[in-house]
């Protein structure tokens, strides 16, 4: 089906709640959730965060809104672990610190993985709170190595700071990387539903490990390859395997997309730096049993000095309801549609991480605002669908969606269009990008997608699908079509599970997307 894409704009129903979110909370809450331990839980009325010093000061909860992210195994939750003896090692879900690269085997260093942590609260304020935990020192698989961890949350946002600490209390010195793991739900409750649980990251076009840019352990279905341009997506199934990358880019995000949730890392990255492992910045791990998927930063190798050397590795956390896959990921938000201008509207889809209002602007070349777009209130817990009528003025160089706190204070671009170079006029010009075909959704699919393109003028239009090998397999429309956007839904019925690619030809003009179909 063929449809002229004129949607309105997103309006928020809640949107005078969410601009006056809670106070930022911190407290110390035994049988917490019917668990048997004593945890330190943190709300801001957006996302919960519980920590359990008891074992390993694991994150035993990650939550936006009422859904979770963080996988959590109560079969074993009754029982104990003896470090001194490895006795036992139950598998008890959650984030936890490793250090790498992984030379001291399996299973982990009992003492930083499962020991008891001591614990403070460091501050709580309406605004801001933070737990400090320490570790015992290790004496098993990485002797002398002892680890801290800092822990923030805010008010207003989705965002957890996360400062991960390794010392050497040892009398030689030793050269250690932060190994950051989060083990992530993979199926809903009472469900087999794998199939909606995938992980994104941008693809290096400069990886050490070849073009594709990824370094696997072992074969699996569950590596998708480029499931958008520049970005690597992962979709979990039980296959105990582990694939690894060097980004360009310092983020990862894990999507549960029935439900449409992303939960997003944010890293710095040292280019010249040493990585684990010849180049690891990023890995995923499939777990076959019990069913969870492993997502994994890692900091460069760092000497530690002898008698309390350390390096600190920070992360922020983020979340926000928002469907894969993701285009990119900065402080401000998660990119599933970037900006895309048509003749009088301007569109994008996003999951933005902070509470407060979002508007277009258009700029000039000093970066003076010259046109505004409406406001739109904006939280973690509802997607931002930008669909504003926008005519660009002349003058313009780019336009942004500007992201402000409840407060009016800017926090930043969601994202940005550069139209240097571009004719854009008034009512009466053209739009920056006159012929488009956009991301194709979803993508992997099966055995529907959708397919958006734009046309800047009016003429005879064909949309083809081609196998991998270059042969024509289907006509998707030939038409005349007016100048606009436009959505189509295709079926591929009876067609084999493989790569395929859409070419769209208008005018003289030619362009394509790849689609993956699933069977």
């Amino acid at each position: 089906m063929i449809r002229r894409f004129i949607a309105a704009l997103c309006i928020l129903p809640f949107a005078a709640l969410f601009l006056h979110a809670e106070e930022v909370t911190l407290d110390s809450t035994s049988h917490y959730q019917d668990w048997p331990w004593t945890c330190l839980v943190m709300e801001n009325g957006i996302i919960t965060i519980a920590t359990v010093p008891e074992i390993g000061a694991r994150v035993m909860q990650y939550d936006l809104g009422d859904h979770p992210s963080i996988f959590t195994n109560p079969n074993v939750f009754d029982e104990t672990y003896d470090p001194a003896t490895y006795n036992g090692w139950p598998s008890w879900g959650g984030y936890k610190v490793w250090p790498a690269p992984q030379d001291w085997g399996w299973p982990p260093p009992p003492y930083l993985d499962f020991g008891v942590y001591s614990s403070r609260m460091e501050f709580s304020t309406p605004d801001s709170a933070a737990i400090f935990v320490s570790s015992p020192v290790e004496k098993k698989k990485t002797p002398n190595l002892r680890q801290e961890r800092r822990t923030t949350i805010f008010k207003n946002t989705s965002r957890v700071r996360m400062e991960q600490t390794l010392i050497n209390e040892g009398k030689t010195k030793a050269n250690w990387s932060v190994w950051d793991v989060t083990q992530s739900i993979v199926n809903h409750p009472g469900e087999r539903d794998f199939e909606n649980f995938w992980v994104y990251f941008p693809i290096n076009p400069k990886s050490v490990f070849g073009e594709e840019g990824v370094d696997i352990d072992a074969a699996s279905s569950a590596w998708k390859g480029e499931v958008a341009p520049g970005i690597y997506g992962v979709q979990y199934e039980s296959s105990g395997a582990k694939i690894n990358a060097d980004p360009h880019k310092g983020w990862i995000c894990y999507v549960d997309e029935q439900d449409s949730m992303a939960y997003a890392k944010i890293f710095p990255l040292y280019e010249d730096a040493e990585y684990p492992a010849g180049g690891h910045r990023v890995s995923v791990w499939v777990e076959r049993a019990p069913f969870y998927l492993e997502v994994e930063v890692y900091s460069p190798m760092a000497e530690l000095a002898p008698n309390g050397g350390r390096t600190t590795f920070t992360i922020d956390w983020y979340a926000a309801k928002v469907h894969g896959p993701i285009l990119d990921v900065n402080p401000v938000g998660a990119i599933a549609k970037n900006l895309l201008v048509n003749p009088e509207t301007v569109s994008g889809e996003y999951g933005v991480f902070h509470v407060g209002t979002a508007r277009l602007v258009a700029m000039d070349a000093q970066s003076q605002v010259l046109l505004q777009g409406p406001e739109h209130a904006v939280t973690p817990l509802q997607t931002l669908v930008l669909n504003d009528a926008f005519l660009i003025p002349a003058g313009a160089q780019r336009i942004a969606i500007q992201v402000r706190d409840p407060g009016g204070d800017l926090i930043g671009n969601l994202d940005e269009l550069d139209l240097s170079g571009t004719a854009v006029r008034g009512r009466a010009g053209v739009s920056p990008r006159e012929f488009y075909i956009g991301n194709l959704f979803p993508n992997p699919g099966n055995p529907s997608v959708t397919i958006p393109f734009f046309l800047g003028r009016s003429g005879p239009v064909t949309l083809d699908v081609y196998d991998a090998a270059g042969r024509r397999a289907a006509n998707v429309l030939s038409e005349t079509l007016d100048a606009g956007e436009y959505r189509v839904d295709w079926k591929a019925a009876n067609m084999p599970g493989g790569l395929y690619i859409f070419r769209l030809q208008a005018g003289g003009r030619m362009a394509s997307r790849k689609w993956l179909l699933l069977k």
